[in-house]
């Protein structure tokens, strides 16, 4: 009987002893995202439609250079939140996915994070949408006109 005890405490002090590795996980998201889509062409009006699977956000002429259309969110709380946007002139249009959740990449988050807010900005240019990224102080070319 002694000896179980003893076996079983030196497994025990084993066990604890022992180093668990550990997972280290991304830090935290903002709580609440910013989504900006701006017209920066020269000369076109832009049409935008942006949605997600519960929330048509409808459709925003945005007639003139610099206009811009602007909604906010919190992720949900499964960490599922997506919203896609489909932006068109009288001779192009694209389609892109404007918002998605991450969960090992933190591409989309490190662009869009501006201080401790959520912020993407999404301009389209002549050649294409771009998305800011501001811990690179640059507009990234992300999506060509189709």
């Amino acid at each position: 009987m002694i000896k179980n005890i003893v076996v079983f405490f030196l497994f025990t002090v084993a066990l604890v002893g022992a180093e668990v590795p550990r997972i280290t996980l991304p830090p935290p998201g903002p709580s609440r995202y910013y989504i900006h889509v701006v017209n920066g062409l020269s000369k076109l009006g832009l049409l935008v439609h942006c949605q997600s699977k519960d929330d048509d956000l409808g459709y925003h002429r945005l007639l003139n250079h610099g206009d811009e259309y602007q909604w906010n969110f919190k992720v949900n709380f499964w960490g599922t939140t997506l919203y896609w946007c489909k932006l068109e002139t009288p001779h192009a249009s694209v389609s892109f996915e404007s918002f998605w959740p991450e969960t090992q990449h933190l591409w989309l988050r490190d662009r869009c994070k501006h201080g401790t807010v959520g912020t993407c900005i999404w301009t389209a240019k002549d050649d294409g949408i771009y998305l800011r990224n501001f811990l690179a102080n640059v507009d990234e070319l992300i999506h060509k006109w189709i």
